[in-house]
C-alpha cells in the first residue's frame, strides 16, 4: 500500500537526494508538503507532491539549442 504522507527523509532517500534539499525545497515553498504540529515543524510530503515538482520546474530542451562551441548567440553569418 501507498503511503499518503512521507517525510522529508523518507522522500530524500526514495529520490535520492539529501535530506537538506529535501528540506530547503519546502522551506522555500517550493515542494507541496504539511505540517502535522503547531508552528510550522514536522513537515510531510503528500504523494505525488516529488512527480508534481518535477514536472513544473523541468526545464524543457529547445530545438536547435545545441552550437558549436564558441558559436555566439544571435550571431548573424
Amino acid at each position: 500500500m501507498t503511503k499518503l504522507l512521507e517525510t522529508p527523509k523518507e522522500l530524500a532517500e526514495r529520490v535520492g537526494l539529501p535530506v537538506t534539499n529535501i528540506r530547503y525545497l519546502i522551506r522555500e515553498d517550493m515542494l507541496d508538503h504539511i505540517f502535522t504540529a503547531p508552528g510550522q515543524r514536522n513537515p510531510k510530503i503528500p504523494s505525488g507532491a516529488w512527480e508534481k515538482y518535477v514536472s513544473q520546474f523541468t526545464v524543457k530542451a529547445q530545438k536547435g539549442a545545441l552550437r558549436k562551441a564558441g558559436e555566439e548567440v544571435g550571431a548573424d553569418k
